[in-house]
C-alpha cells in the first residue's frame, strides 16, 4: 500500500485532477478508491481541502461535456431501437427534473446522466453549472473520508 500512495503522490494535485477529468468523462476507471488515497496523501486542513475539492468538481465538470456532447451531437444518429430507450429516459429525466443532473452525480447513475442530459438538450451552461453543484459535496466528503479512514485501515492490516 505504501508504494502505491507514493506512486500516486509524485503527482500531486495533477493526478487527482486528472482522475476526476476520467471520472467526468465517463472513462470506466476506479476514481474513488484514488481519491481517497488522495484524501490520505493531502493536508488535512479543512480550508485547503474545500478548495482542492472545488478544484476537483471543475475537473469532472469540464470532462462531464465530453458525453454531454456525444449524447446532444449522436442522438439523431443512433438506430431506431436505441431511440426508443432514449425516449423512455427523456420521460423520466423531463418527470424528475434537471436537478437530478445535480443529485445522480455522487451515485452510479451519476456519470451516465451526462448523455441523458445531453439527448434532452439541457443548456450546456446549466448542465455545467448543475454537474457541479452535484458533484462538488462527493468531492469534498471522499478527501475528508480518505484523511480520516485510511490511515485507521493502514494501522489495522500493516501494522
Amino acid at each position: 500500500m505504501h508504494n502505491v500512495l507514493d506512486w500516486l503522490g509524485g503527482f500531486g494535485l495533477f493526478g487527482l485532477f486528472l482522475t476526476m477529468f476520467l471520472e467526468g468523462a465517463s472513462v470506466p476507471f476506479p476514481g474513488i478508491v484514488v481519491v481517497l488515497a488522495y484524501g490520505y496523501l493531502l493536508p488535512a486542513n479543512l480550508f485547503e481541502t474545500v478548495f482542492i475539492a472545488m478544484g476537483m468538481s471543475l475537473f469532472y465538470s469540464i470532462a462531464s461535456i465530453i458525453p454531454y456532447s456525444i449524447a446532444y451531437k449522436l442522438e439523431s444518429a443512433l438506430p431506431r431501437k436505441f431511440r426508443m430507450s432514449i425516449e423512455k429516459a427523456k420521460k423520466w429525466f423531463h418527470k424528475y427534473g434537471i436537478w437530478s443532473i445535480a443529485i445522480t452525480r455522487p451515485f452510479g447513475v451519476g456519470n451516465y446522466i451526462s448523455y441523458v442530459a445531453g439527448v434532452t438538450k439541457v443548456k450546456p451552461s446549466l448542465f455545467f453549472l448543475l454537474t457541479f453543484i452535484g458533484i462538488f459535496p462527493w468531492a469534498l466528503t471522499m478527501l475528508i473520508l480518505g484523511n480520516d479512514t485510511l490511515p485507521a485501515i493502514k494501522r489495522i492490516f500493516f501494522h
